[in-house]
């Protein structure tokens, strides 16, 4: 039995998609952390890990907002490095740091890698 005056709810709530498009974009902004985040909207950190990966795949529009910048790229041709013959491919710089990708690379190896160096500060 509850102390009396104490509410015990166990009701589902319903988010929009607005509501959790603009939850999600508050998750990637500069200095926030996506579990403060959830608890400031009373919401599980897994579900709004579940959100993120919907927003990363398409399924969930989020909304831009001008703390949102492009990572910057640049493609040139250059000379290749090391004793490797250059067969095509790309580097891809992340954070500073240079990733070679050619067509024999794992691209699930790549995505981690993306991944990892995103989360890293500037």
């Amino acid at each position: 039995m509850l102390p009396r005056g104490e509410v015990c709810s166990s009701r589902r709530r319903r988010w929009s998609e607005e509501d959790k498009g603009r939850i999600v974009a508050e998750s990637f902004e500069k200095g926030r952390t996506a579990s403060d985040v959830a608890r400031r909207h009373d919401i599980s950190p897994q579900q709004l890990f579940e959100w993120r990966r919907q927003a990363r795949s398409g399924e969930l529009a989020v909304p831009v907002t001008d703390e949102m910048t492009f990572a910057e790229v640049s493609i040139g041709l250059g000379e290749p490095t090391g004793a490797a013959p250059d067969h095509g491919g790309l580097n891809l710089s992340v954070n500073g740091v240079t990733v070679r990708v050619t067509g024999q690379t794992n691209i699930g190896l790549v995505v981690r890698v993306v991944q990892a160096l995103r989360s890293l500060p500037a």
